[in-house]
């Protein structure tokens, strides 16, 4: 039996330090499995996904109307459902396909969330331009999706 020399903090500190040495070749692995269990803690809403599919304000020059102050159209593409979102100057109005009623949380860079209640029809509107970077979170009896960050 291996006798411990806890008795006096240095010889400790020595036995503590002699443990964490032993540990070194395998801090590499524990690091791998780390990562890959935080991996999956966000794996609902990567699965959920709705991508970018369409930015109007980066169409080609040549498609881009001559007004400064363009409206611009968003699309969001995932299975089972898409989003679509118009900003005209600033007010945001949007549309879930398939249509359907619906909730949908607005989540900000910031932090800040907020809640729209979505019509029978898919037709949303935000109360206010979200500043900065901002995504959707929604939820319909369809199907859920999340959309990619984007600056409006």
């Amino acid at each position: 039996m291996t006798r411990h020399r806890w008795d006096d903090d240095d010889h400790l500190l020595e036995d503590l330090a002699a443990a964490v040495r032993a540990t070194e070749p395998l801090a590499h692995t524990i690091a791998e499995h780390a990562e890959g269990a935080l991996s999956w803690r966000t794996i609902d809403d990567d699965l959920l996904l709705a991508s970018l599919t369409f930015d109007s304000s980066m169409a080609s020059a040549a498609e881009v109307r001559a007004e400064s102050n363009a409206d611009r159209v968003l699309v969001f593409t995932s299975t089972p459902l898409s989003v679509e979102l118009e900003v005209v100057r600033s007010e945001v109005v949007g549309q879930i396909l398939p249509p359907s009623a619906a909730e949908i949380r607005v989540e900000t860079a910031d932090g800040t969330t907020y809640d729209i209640v979505v019509d029978e029809s898919g037709f949303f509107e935000l109360p206010t331009l979200p500043a900065g970077a901002m995504r959707l979170r929604c939820d319909t009896a369809t199907g859920r999706v999340v959309t990619d960050w984007v600056q409006l």
